[in-house]
């Protein structure tokens, strides 16, 4: 599991802690994994809370991998627990923490996200409804007074 460069670890699920060793070695490829995905996440709500939508999207591609990394040391933990309570490895409960502490700021993210993009949304159906509004034609009744506006044309297709 430590043969990859630092911060590009890819955790094996399917890895069986046998020995404290490695329950120690699982405990601090997680750890690291939130080492690298915490200021992230962190610094893409920062942009997002500025107004900066296209800089937090840079990040998406860099966060999406750490994001795996660090679910798959999850999984493999979670593969392992009895081992990993058998064990106790010594950093446990300073994962436990911070693991804690990264859960509320990822649902401080993914509201700072969702207001985005529903900021977003509403901006793109008003800008749509503009432009709709002006390229409408303009058209008259029989007496030649122009139709009522919000009232949109009847069209028919006979294509099926």
């Amino acid at each position: 599991m430590r043969s990859s460069p630092p911060g590009t670890e890819k955790a094996d699920t399917r890895i069986r802690v046998s020995k404290p060793e490695e329950a120690d070695t699982l405990i601090f490829s997680a750890l690291e994994a939130l080492d690298r995905l915490e200021p992230l996440i962190e610094e893409e709500t920062r942009r997002f809370k500025a107004g900066k939508m296209r800089d937090a999207l840079t990040l998406a591609m860099e966060k999406n991998e750490a994001a795996q990394v660090y679910t798959r040391c999850l999984e493999a933990l979670k593969n392992n627990a009895i081992a990993i309570g058998r064990f106790q490895p010594e950093r446990l409960e300073e994962l436990r923490n911070r693991h804690e502490v990264f859960s509320a700021t990822m649902a401080l993210n993914m509201a700072v996200v969702a207001t985005a993009r529903t900021v977003s949304e509403g901006l793109m159906r008003d800008l749509a409804d503009a432009v709709g509004r002006n390229s409408s034609p303009k058209t008259y009744h029989r007496a030649g007074i122009s139709r009522k506006p919000g009232t949109a044309p009847l069209a028919i297709s006979k294509v099926s």
